[in-house]
């Protein structure tokens, strides 16, 4: 068990990923952090059935096995925050790299928003509205209210409340976990109140830009996604619009930080 003062960490891990568990074990146990971990839903044994009992359809396209059973491990970790009574816990997937000063934001939650439902404490490097005034400042990082889309569930911590709404809203479910909690363009995430961690704490494997970092871990979800595949005149109107469509969101982000108490930002990672 960890010391009564840490929080809570669960470590969502498949059965056949024993590297990425030793991996998680090292990194954890050099900054003198416990964790739990959690066995993960394994898209390989879902049947159809069971996928078209939590989804029945996707509004992100045809619901797949990965994407479902990624679902399904993430509402586990809420549904143990409930059933051991825990203030918060932070919920991590198995392809993170930490920031340095992880053991000392993880020793205890008292740095959590009494209001907050989720703490985001990763990041995709993505631009991202939040607010301009933190509320508060844990250990050399800030907290921001979390206003706009910034997709990717690899780390955050939930509240017991928060790990309350998350099940109710997910008795079934239409779209990816990282969606569902961070994309407020969808009714879920919008009902939520989540604030940002800047600088993130984690980052996964996947989207680090230091070459000298990546691991080469890659995803399920990333192969499974990347079946969308594009038609070459779709392509070719991809590119056509890119320029154009840059632009335009870099105009928008640059008014709207100018005119309403959000600001546009990239968080990134330390």
């Amino acid at each position: 068990m960890p010391p009564a003062t840490q929080m809570k960490l669960f470590v969502i891990n498949l059965d056949r990923q024993d590297g990425r568990l030793r991996r998680m074990a090292e990194m954890f146990d050099g900054m003198g952090l416990q964790f739990t971990r959690v066995s993960a839903v394994d898209g390989r044994q879902l049947s159809k059935e069971t996928i078209e009992r939590w989804c029945g359809g996707a509004s992100f396209g045809e619901a797949r096995p990965g994407a479902t059973a990624c679902f399904l491990s993430h509402r586990g970790c809420w549904q143990r925050i409930i059933d051991e009574a825990l203030p918060y816990a932070a919920i991590f997937e198995d392809d993170l790299h930490l920031g340095d000063d992880a053991a000392a934001l993880f020793a205890n939650g008292d740095w959590v928003p009494e209001e907050a439902d989720i703490v985001k404490a990763e990041t995709m490097r993505q631009p991202t509205r939040m607010d301009k005034t933190p509320i508060a400042a844990p250990g050399t990082r800030k907290l921001y209210r979390l206003a706009g889309k910034h997709i990717g569930a690899g780390g955050y911590v939930v509240t017991r409340k928060g790990a309350e709404k998350l099940l109710k809203m997910s008795e079934t479910f239409r779209d990816p976990v990282d969606h569902f909690l961070f994309n407020p363009e969808l009714p879920f995430a919008s009902s939520l109140v989540t604030f940002q961690l800047s600088p993130a704490i984690c980052m996964q494997d996947f989207f680090l830009k230091e070459p000298a970092a990546i691991l080469g871990l890659g995803s399920d979800l990333h192969h499974e996604r990347s079946q969308d595949r594009l038609s070459r005149p779709e392509k070719l109107w991809r590119e056509v619009k890119r320029p154009f469509a840059q632009f335009y969101g870099f105009l928008h982000r640059k008014i709207s930080t100018l005119l309403t108490g959000k600001q546009w930002a990239v968080v990134e990672f330390r």
